[in-house]
């Protein structure tokens, strides 16, 4: 962190990673007091994160979690979604949701489809099931794939936050 804070140049900091790690990061560039903006990965999407990194985690700006609000989803259809299954998920485990499941639960949902299209477990027949998914509403957005394109997802499912006052806020 030193050597970037005495790089000359710098016009921002990015923090790909997930974990403790980005905490860690994220504590140490603030002790260092770079002057340049910190930009997190979705790595660092849950509330884990803002406990661990502590009041350093103020004004750190990252890929949101999954719809979790009405105010940060511009996919109407997937923000019903992401509603539901948070509250799902909170009530059935008493833990704050984030990102990281929301993934796996689109993931499952595409992979079970694209199994009963495919009527097989066959490998290349579910990824090219997988491939086929057009219109899958998820946590995570509106999801399109093809066979060069494995994400599925366009700009409007990304925004940005940053945290403040130890939670997410869309900037706007």
């Amino acid at each position: 962190m030193t050597n970037i804070k005495n790089t000359p140049g710098i016009q921002a900091v990015i923090n790909c990673g997930f974990g403790q790690g980005p905490a860690i990061v994220t504590r140490n560039y603030r002790q260092l007091a770079i002057a340049v903006p910190l930009y997190e990965s979705h790595g660092v999407s849950s509330k884990s994160y803002i406990k661990l990194a502590g009041d350093a985690s103020r004004e750190c700006d990252c890929r949101p979690p999954p719809r979790w609000s009405r105010k940060s989803c511009r996919q109407r259809p997937a923000q019903g979604v992401a509603l539901a299954y948070k509250t799902k998920f909170e009530k059935q485990t008493g833990e704050p949701v984030s990102t990281f499941g929301g993934h796996m639960y689109d993931a499952l949902m595409i992979l079970t489809e694209a199994m009963k299209r495919a009527k097989s477990a066959d490998k290349p027949k579910v990824r090219d099931e997988i491939e086929k998914t057009k219109g899958f509403v998820g946590t995570g957005g509106i999801v399109n794939m093809s066979a060069s394109d494995h994400l599925g997802l366009d700009l409007t499912s990304f925004r940005m936050l940053e945290i403040k006052n130890g939670d997410w806020t869309l900037v706007q």
